[in-house]
This record gives structure tokens, sequence and C-alpha cells, in this order.
């Protein structure tokens, strides 16, 4: 649960742009974006290489967060589930393999990570991420230097003009929820991509990929209940191995879903100590009520687990909600578009930062053992070519959003959606591979990377190695049909085959579970979006015989959203990005106080206009 960011100039960078980055707006500025309470380490380093490490205690400790040797610097996020002993931590195991030139054990690496390792003697930076890219990690770099991080926005004082925005991933992030491929909303800064080893010096970048979506094997599975027990006996492994860090207790952010539940359950069996804490949201089988109170209640009281129910903004604070998700959309790093996260937020405010013990999470767990296709409907299950029908069902408003971007886009979405598509490996399993990797690019404001991390450390035993790959054998379309998840949880756990589940049909739903539920809907009616407000923008222009709209105008109006929130909550979280955090970051774009004042009484008299 290590945030970080570093940089490193390279030894012919001209003086006056070193003396850039030492002003208060480069690498000082670049420190107070990735967190207040950051920790400049490995002091021993010269000037022209920095790092500095943010945890939820403000406690970087060397060996577990960050390490350093002879002018060598490793930070590191996440966890290898099997740590070779000798090692303190993670950064400590990192940097020795460094030392020994050998990164062979990546590829059978077990766990949810990306690194850094920054080496002042060569002149270099090597960066890399795991399987799927979990944990994010952005880099910037040019003929002066590179700077990398694991907050988008820490990368904002890189460069001698402000960041220019990136269209097309922009567009994507409205259309799809996340952005294709590596590229980021801003046109200057990448992400590493999932399972690579990148290296920067000067005049060099070489990417190696030590694991893709190819390796996986083929599907061969046929018996269900066969399957399900070999999945059991995989996952209480990985359970026990990711237990054996916090000396077997763990926090289980429980849900009425099926995911978590297993987890609890499973975990339960090994005599794990649990606590679990749940925030109530809405049951999508029937408006205006909630399973989670009754069922988490009956659940936790079977297992005699203790359980906290953490109550969410009441339907009084819709307005408020809804202009605090269009900051947060923006603000969490360009990383987000959609509703998801809102629920998490009330409940991430609730934990104390820097628990000693991890959360387990259900991430994938729906993916792997339940509906591999997410959302998409059942004519495009298991199709892998990217045909009319496959694209309007990814993308169903591709052309109304390609005219309402027009001369801001390089090529209409659909076909960079099928080029995305084509990329991905033939075979049923392509839609799912497409939105697994969507769901990592998004995670950023999602449970558990972004918000959690901000708190405490996840662990994913659905991402363990062997658990996905033993996953992956198992047809996707039959998994979709028999709700394997459920299956698994009657099978291995029938005294709960009478409790319901937020995937249940409302058939299934007995009345006595359902509770009423007064929660605030983050989407009301005629809310304004980034993708609304561009058409808006462009007709309050059209009618005021202002000049043709041009391409950094989207930009202004994405950045402008940031200024038209309300008050924060007091249910808020007050670490994650506000508006003074969304000023600081303006600010190193080059943004001044007058500048910003003036746009956004721009921007709300454009919006007035418009409403009226």
């Amino acid at each position: 649960m290590a945030r970080f960011a570093g940089s490193l100039l390279w030894m012919d960078a001209p003086q006056t742009r070193r003396a850039g980055w030492a002003a208060p707006s480069g690498w000082p500025a670049m420190r107070h974006l990735l967190g207040e309470s950051s920790v400049e380490v490995c002091p021993s380093l010269p000037a022209e290489a920095r790092l500095a490490v943010w945890t939820p205690d403000g406690q970087a400790v060397d060996g577990i967060h960050h390490a350093s040797a002879s002018g060598i610097a490793v930070a590191f996020n996440g966890y290898l589930r099997d740590l070779p002993a000798g090692h303190r931590g993670e950064p400590d195991f990192v940097l020795a393999r460094y030392q020994a030139d050998d990164w062979t054990w990546l590829r059978e690496a077990s766990g949810v990570f990306s690194f850094a390792v920054l080496d002042h003697v060569r002149g270099r930076v090597v960066l890399a991420t795991d399987r799927l890219g979990i944990r994010p990690l952005f880099f910037t770099h040019d003929e002066v230097g590179v700077a990398f991080a694991s907050d988008l926005s820490a990368l904002a004082p890189w460069g001698l003009r402000p960041p220019e925005i990136d269209h097309d991933a922009l567009q994507e992030l409205v259309a799809l929820g996340f952005p294709l491929g590596s590229r980021t909303p801003w046109r200057h800064v990448e992400r590493v991509p999932p399972g690579s080893r990148l290296e920067l010096a000067p005049g060099l970048r070489r990417l190696g990929r030590y694991w893709s979506l190819e390796d996986l094997p083929a599907v061969t599975a046929a018996d269900p209940d066969r399957f399900l027990d070999e999945s059991q006996e995989r996952l209480r492994y990985a359970l026990a191995r990711l237990l054996e860090r916090s000396r077997g207790e763990a926090l289980c952010l429980l849900s009425a879903g099926y995911d978590s539940r297993r987890l609890l359950l499973e975990a339960h069996a090994l005599g794990a100590r649990l606590d679990t804490v749940t925030a109530a949201w809405t049951y999508p089988g029937r408006r205006g009520t909630s399973l989670e109170p009754a069922v988490v209640r009956e659940l936790c009281g079977r297992l005699v687990v203790p359980n906290r129910l953490v109550t969410l903004p009441g339907s009084g604070a819709s307005r408020a909600l809804a202009a605090d998700r269009r900051a947060r959309d923006v603000l969490l790093a360009y990383q987000v578009k959609g509703r998801d996260h809102i629920w998490a937020i009330p409940l991430v405010a609730s934990l104390a930062p820097g628990s000693a013990r991890p959360n387990l999470d259900g991430m994938a767990g729906d993916t792997f053992f339940n509906n591999p296709f997410y959302f998409l409907p059942r004519s495009v299950w298991g199709r892998w070519r990217p045909e009319r029908e496959v694209l309007e069902a990814i993308a169903p408003e591709h052309e109304r959003l390609d005219r309402w971007w027009a001369g801001l886009i390089s090529s209409p979405l659909a076909a960079r959606v099928r080029s995305a598509l084509e990329m991905l490996p033939d075979g049923p399993y392509r839609l799912s591979h497409f939105y697994l990797l969507g769901r990592t690019r998004r995670i950023v404001a999602l449970l558990p990377f972004g918000l959690l991390d901000l708190r405490l450390e996840s662990l994913c035993p659905y991402l363990d190695r062997d658990v996905m790959e033993h996953a992956h054998t198992f047809d996707p379309l039959l998994k979709a049909e028999l709700r394997l998840q459920k299956r698994a949880l009657d099978r291995h756990h029938p005294r709960f085959r009478d409790l319901p589940s937020s995937h249940s049909p409302p058939a299934e739903v007995p009345a006595a579970y359902l509770t009423p539920a007064d929660v605030a809907d983050p989407d009301p009616g005629g809310r304004f979006t980034v993708g609304g407000l561009w058409p808006l923008l462009r007709r309050a222009l059209m009618a005021a015989r202002s000049p043709r709209m041009e391409r950094n105008d989207l930009a202004f109006v994405v950045l402008s959203v940031i200024g038209l929130g309300t008050k924060i909550g007091a249910w808020r979280e007050a670490r994650i990005r506000d508006y003074l955090h969304a000023a600081r970051t303006l600010g190193a774009m080059g943004w001044r106080a007058g500048r910003w004042r003036r746009a956004r009484a721009k921007a709300l008299g454009w919006l007035a206009r418009g409403r009226a």
C-alpha cells in the first residue's frame, strides 16, 4: 500500500532544466501531488535522482516500502504471494534480483504489484507491473530525463509546458469507462503495459513482455463439479499463503454478492480471525431496496463474525453526490468514469489508516467464476471476431460520440475498439479479456486499488496465478450460464445456500431479506457529464457567435468540471482528490489563481446560459 513517485535526470541534462526541477514547481510539486505526507527516501542518492513514498500512516519503512544500495533505489507497491526467505520485504528482494541481473522470477511471480528501480550509477530506470497491470504505474520521458509515479496526477509538473489532452483516450474513458491500450488522457504520459518490464535510459526505450494472455491455458475442463473442487483447493492454498502475511487476521469488505462471500467462508474455514465491514448499496432487482443489511447480518451471525454497517448518503444528498461524482471522475487521475465507485467512498472513510490487517478483496471473482462477459448481451457471449454486432454491444453510442468529438479524435471509436480486440487472443475468452483488462485500467478509482490503499493493503486471492490459470480452463459460456460462483457456494458451503445474493434474480429473493434503502442516486436525470457538456458548450458558443471551437476547448471543459462541485459532504474521505488538490494540480500545470477564477466563471456562465 505504498504509492511512490520518482525521477532521474540524464547526466547531460541542461543546467536550466536541473534548476527548474529543483524549484518549487518541479520535484517538490510532484511530491506534494503524490501526497502531503509523502517521504523522500534514499537520501544518499545525488540531486539528479529523486524517490518519494507515500503510505497511509506516513511511515516509509526501509526494506518494506523501499530499498537502496550503492546508487540504486527500489520502490514497490503491492505484494508477492511467495517472498523468498532472507528478505525484509518485496523491495529488498527486487533490489537483490536487480543486482544479480536476474528477471526470470517475474514470469512465475504470483501477486499484485508494480515497482520501479532507479539506477543512478548506470543512468537508467526499470519499471514493471504484474500480469494484468492491476497496480498502475505511469511514466513520461524526454531528452532530459524520466519521471514515474503510481498516481497520474503526480506527473503534472514534468515537462516545459502544461500537459496536453489525448482526446482519443479521453473519449474512450467517457464511452467505455477506460482508455484502450497503455495511453492515458495526458498525451505525454503512458502507463506501463501489463505483464511488462520497461527499461528507460538516454536514447533507449526497451519494453519486454514477460507474460501475456496467450500464456493462459486452453479450455479443457468439462465436469463443473470437479472444476469447482479443484478451484476450491487452489483458492484455499492462495488464501492460506496470503493470510500468513498478517498472522491469520484479515478484514473483509463484505457485500451481498457471491465473490466476497466465498472469500469470507473459505477464510473462515481456514481458521482466520476476521472482521467485516459492509456498505448497503441498492439491490438492482428491486428499486428502493437493499439486500446487504439483512443478508450480511444473517451470514455473519451464523459464522459469529463481527460486522459493521456503514450508511451511505440519503436521497437528500443526490445533488451534492452528483456534483462530487463529477469532480471525482476528473480528479481521480482521469482513471474512472462511472457510478460504481460511489458506494466505496464512505466505506473507505470509515477505516482507520495503516491497519495491520489486510483486506481480502473479491476483485475478478465474478469474471473467473460467474459471468466473464459482464453486461454484454447474451447474443455476443463467446464471440471473438470484431463484427458490427459485437462492436455495437461494446460501444452502442459510438456514432453519436464520434459526432460530439469530431475534429478532436484521430479515428472513429469503433475502429479503435476493433483494433484493441484484434490484439487479444482468438477464442471464446476474447471479450472477457477485453473487459478484464479494462477493469484494471479503471481500478484506480474502484476497490481495492486507488481508494482503499489510502487506508490498508488489499489482497486478491482470485488474481492468484494458480487460481487464475485454472479458472481459464473452463468454458466461459458454460461458466456464465451455470452461475458457477453460486454453484461453488452451494456445493462447498450448503449451510448458507438459502441466503440470496445481489446477483440473484428477484424471484429468488425472499421478501424478508429486502430492506428499504434511501440511497442517493449518483446518476440523477439531467446531470451534466463530460460528454454532455461538450455539445452544450458548442451550442452556447454558436448562439453567442463566438469563435470556432478549438482542440483545447474540450480539455478546458473537462478541467472546468472540477470547480462545479458543491462543498464536500462530511462522509467524504478527506485525502481523495478534492477541490484544493485539484487547484494544486492545475497550479503545477501552469494555471494561476487569476486564470483559474476567470476560467471557472466562464464555465459557470456557459452552463447557466445552456440551462436557460
